[in-house]
């Protein structure tokens, strides 16, 4: 645990001692240590909105050709990744009784980015194929007509797939899988619904290789070995834990921005004037002058809330792989939370 011993130092004449936490102590040291810590997990929250703008310049200033979009969502991907790593850095660090800088754990996260890449694509593939035969199986029984009521079904059944605590690969990971899905076979849709209960498997089984490859500065393949080891025997557990925090990241997110749309509504914001509106924003049924003021702000706040909520899930998962640690490791983990860098 090289790197994690690094980023954690332990107060002199301190002495912490590590025990194994509930489903609602996880809970409650996710928010407690948001909120304590919030400046020092704020810097690593700015470089992940950062990505909006590089987006957006890119979108706007590079010529057109086949790859650019595909380039501007690698580099899109590339913030979200070191953002990922940055959190989970500080969070194993300030859980384990150090102190440490949002600098210094983004670029600890930097000079490992390439092993996070590693680790991070097949976890999200694997997690982006149960949500794929969701859309396809619900679209295929009503003929594949999107209508709101439609998209709201895709919508609730999907929030467990969500994966709120990992980098978003959109589009790229969302091609791979529909690359064998032929218009005119329509067996084809059924590929990813018969992969799922694999690939909800591995959903589990490799949650922590990221964090594994981070904080301990292994290698790509003990990361995965390692993720195995922790999840073995506690697949259920694990399962439930990753559905909790992709559920509550899900309803802080939609809790926040109904209350912004709602402001817009009573201050009668142009272009948002009925509460109605807010219900077809949130069901994307709703066309909007993309001039307006209020158009703006729906756009903008939904990316801040989204980045604000992006640590919530990655600090869960952490700290339930530090927990599982200290379950199977318990002496590893208290020499590390007990020795000074």
């Amino acid at each position: 645990m090289s790197n994690l011993a690094n980023a954690t130092q332990v107060d002199n004449g301190g002495t912490r001692t590590l025990q194994p936490m509930g489903f609602g102590e996880i809970l409650d040291t996710i928010f407690s240590l948001y909120r304590r810590h919030f400046l020092l997990f704020l810097g690593i929250i700015a470089f992940v909105f950062c990505e909006n703008l590089v987006r957006y310049l890119l979108g706007r200033f590079l010529p057109h050709f086949f790859l650019k979009s595909y380039i501007i969502e690698f580099i899109g991907i590339s913030f979200a990744l070191i953002g990922m790593g940055g959190i989970i850095v500080v969070t194993a660090a300030i859980h384990l009784g150090g102190h440490i800088k949002s600098r210094d754990a983004l670029k600890q996260a930097g000079q490992r980015f390439w092993y996070i890449l590693a680790c991070n694509f097949p976890w999200s593939f694997v997690s982006e194929i149960p949500r794929t035969a969701i859309i396809f199986l619900i679209l295929s029984v009503v003929a594949y007509e999107l209508t709101p009521t439609l998209f709201v079904s895709i919508w609730l059944v999907s929030i467990p797939f969500t994966a709120s605590f990992s980098a978003h690969w959109g589009s790229i990971i969302s091609r791979l899988i529909t690359f064998v899905i032929r218009p005119g076979l329509t067996w084809t849709r059924y590929i990813p619904l018969v992969l799922s209960p694999l690939s909800i498997y591995f959903v589990v089984r490799w949650a922590f290789a990221t964090a594994a490859v981070l904080l301990e500065g292994t290698s790509i393949r003990h990361a995965f070995k390692k993720s195995n080891e922790l999840t073995r025997g506690s697949w259920w557990y694990v399962w439930g834990m990753l559905i909790s925090f992709s559920v509550i990241s899900f309803a802080i997110q939609r809790i926040l921005q109904i209350t912004v749309l709602s402001i817009l509504v009573l201050m009668k914001v142009e272009g948002v004037t009925a509460s109605d509106d807010i219900v077809k924003w949130i069901l994307r049924d709703f066309t909007m002058d993309t001039d307006t003021l209020s158009f703006a702000i729906m756009i903008w706040s939904d990316r801040i809330i989204n980045t604000l909520i992006f640590p919530i899930g990655i600090i869960g998962v952490t700290l339930l792989y530090l927990d599982l640690q200290i379950r199977k490791e318990g002496a590893d983990i208290q020499a590390l939370a007990t020795t000074p860098a």
